[in-house]
């Protein structure tokens, strides 16, 4: 007859100790999940930033594509683009034909030259901007709009420096007409100022370099006034990226020097020689 196998105390103690003190995760492991979690969370969150940001830059520029072909049907149509846009993006003179759809919480901002025969479109979601003229691909960057009730009220602001710093002048001498007039700069009404390029195509800025390199954009360089306008609201409106060196206006101070504006402080320079290298910043309208 078998005997029935009873388990011993030692085993009842073992199987008791079980039951009361069941095993759970170290503190050692338990921070091991945490950090893998937390890793894997930041790589998610990059990711999904990383990817985002891109769905936004492929709309705008899908935006500014579309929108220069139908500028280009409307010129077609009408010889010339149209000098505005209304409140619903459709160009003036009228042509609901040829209206522009940006896509939900993108904003154009339409810039014609003074002959109507060019432009520059730019188009923003949030801090990121991309831009397009009638000859160009969608680029980064492009024109912001001037704070109203300040110098830069209806004119645009360029949304970066140029890519390098530029002279005033080739060389340390006089501006003279045709590239520069007086009563211009209403800071500076009795000293020469440098013409607008965009209102003036044929003449030929290449002694002026920082006009020039404004003029290639769609722009000029700024007087004064709407240089010390652009410091004023740099932080919140224009970019909040500029270098605390000097930029240059387009009003000169004398035969060998032309006025600037150090971003570090605001304060004005007017003993800069022409024929040296400062940073620009552009403006239109």
């Amino acid at each position: 007859m078998n005997k029935r196998a009873f388990p011993s105390s030692h085993s009842k103690i073992y199987n008791l100790k079980s039951i009361i003190y069941p095993k759970g995760f170290t503190i050692v492991e338990l921070l091991v999940v945490i950090v893998v979690i937390g890793i894997l969370a930041a790589i998610t969150i990059v990711s999904y930033t990383g990817i985002s940001s891109k769905a936004v830059a492929s709309s705008l520029q899908s935006d500014l594509s579309s929108a220069k072909k139908q500028l280009s049907l409307y010129y077609v149509d009408h010889s010339s683009f149209p000098t505005s846009l209304d409140g619903n993006n459709c160009p003036l003179p009228t042509d609901n034909k040829y209206c522009l759809k940006p896509s939900s919480g993108n904003a154009f901002t339409y810039i014609p030259s003074s002959s109507n025969l060019t432009f520059s479109l730019s188009n923003l979601n949030g801090s990121t901007r991309y831009s397009i003229t009638n000859n160009t691909a969608p680029v980064s960057g492009g024109w912001i709009a001037g704070i109203a009730a300040t110098d830069l009220a209806g004119k645009y602001v360029y949304s970066s420096d140029l890519t390098s710093t530029k002279q005033y002048k080739t060389s340390n001498s006089a501006v003279i007409s045709p590239y520069g007039e007086i009563n211009l700069d209403p800071s500076y009404l009795a000293n020469r100022s440098l013409v607008n390029p965009q209102t003036n195509p044929s003449i030929d800025f290449s002694v002026y370099p920082a006009q020039n390199a404004c003029k290639a954009v769609g722009g000029r360089l700024p007087y004064m006034n709407e240089l010390l306008a652009i410091y004023a609201g740099r932080i919140t409106n224009y970019g909040n990226n500029f270098l605390t060196s000097e930029y240059w206006s387009s009003t000169e101070y004398g035969g060998t020097t032309a006025y600037g504006v150090y971003f570090s402080s605001g304060s004005m320079d007017n003993s800069e020689g022409k024929a040296n290298y400062n940073n620009v910043r552009c403006v239109a309208g």
